[in-house]
């Protein structure tokens, strides 16, 4: 979303329930609000300890610049949240733009990250939808169509 005549623009993500994103990290002052479902995202600097924070309908949170961080549904709808961006001329940075170095494919995610997820859906006897050949196969089709629609 551009707010026109205005350096902020956001986007929107929906995350289906008893699922999650992978791994990323960005430059500083992103807002997180979620508008709808409950879950958690965990958050980490780079060779650091995992911080898992829990979030519901009305939550906010901002990852610290250049921390890894990934968003997980455990609700039973599917979660959205908004991630606020700053203007550019402030969170711009090369290294931000570089997609290998900033985000974590499935199959190279820490193993204690899906472990984690499964122990929290498994309290509400719920299992992950997650495909389990996205965990091994880095060209795994999720069938989203041309340009990941």
């Amino acid at each position: 979303m551009q707010f026109p005549h205005s350096p902020h623009f956001a986007h929107m993500s929906v995350i289906p329930n008893r699922a999650y994103k992978k791994g990323h990290r960005h430059g500083p002052g992103f807002a997180i609000v979620i508008p709808a479902g409950e879950g958690f995202s965990v958050m980490w600097k780079e060779g650091q300890e995992k911080i898992f924070v829990p979030w519901h309908e009305g939550s906010i949170f901002i990852p610290p610049s250049r921390w890894f961080h990934q968003h997980f549904n455990t609700g039973p709808i599917p979660a959205r949240y908004l991630a606020m961006h700053p203007p550019v001329q402030f969170a711009y940075d090369e290294k931000v733009d570089d997609r290998a170095n900033n985000q974590i494919e499935y199959v190279d995610e820490d193993p204690a990250i899906r472990k984690h997820f499964e122990a929290e859906l498994a309290k509400f006897n719920l299992t992950s939808v997650m495909p389990d050949e996205c965990y091994t196969n880095p060209e795994y089709d999720w069938g989203l169509g041309p340009g990941g629609e």
